[in-house]
């Protein structure tokens, strides 16, 4: 028996989705983008890679910069008897740095007060138009931890975004 692991799925279902569910993909594409662009003083940017839904177990880096990873957690609805719209997503966004020594640890630490000084103060990481009224950071974290046998520091951020 052959497994395939690398399988690339062929449907296009995004003209035959409405304007009014297409929030996963637009906030999906949009953490992706605000996480690639974001820069350090010097004006280069801070991840060498910003990936959708890897396994935090199959992280990899790339040269000296951290990795991150976006994941849509889950989505909460309003359970009105007519009506069962999305009200707001849960995302997860993951930075790994290689390396668990003071240094790499500091640096996660820097990075990690970086992003929340973003969420917080930054309006195009608060609101996509059309799509999401607002983020709140529910939860954040820094654990050192063995990786792809390897250890090395993660940062989690858990957010929520609040659906128009």
């Amino acid at each position: 028996m052959k497994i395939e692991t690398d399988i690339e799925y062929e449907f296009t279902v995004t003209e035959d989705t409405s304007l009014d569910f297409k929030f996963a993909t637009s906030i999906s594409n949009w953490l992706c983008t605000n996480m690639a662009n974001l820069t350090d003083t010097n004006d280069k940017t801070i991840f060498g890679k910003v990936n959708t839904g890897f396994d935090e177990n199959t992280i990899k880096t790339f040269g000296k910069k951290p990795v991150c990873d976006v994941y849509i957690n889950n989505v909460e609805y309003n359970t009105d008897f007519d009506n069962h719209k999305p009200e707001q997503v849960n995302t997860i966004i993951l930075f790994y740095m290689k390396g668990a020594n003071n240094h790499t640890y500091m640096k996660a630490c820097e990075l990690h007060d970086y992003i929340l000084q973003e969420f917080v103060t930054n309006e195009n990481y608060q609101r996509l138009t059309d799509v999401v009224r607002d983020t709140y950071i529910t939860n954040s974290e820094l654990m050192t931890q063995p990786i792809n046998k390897k250890w090395g520091v993660m940062g989690a951020f858990e957010l929520t975004h609040i659906l128009y």
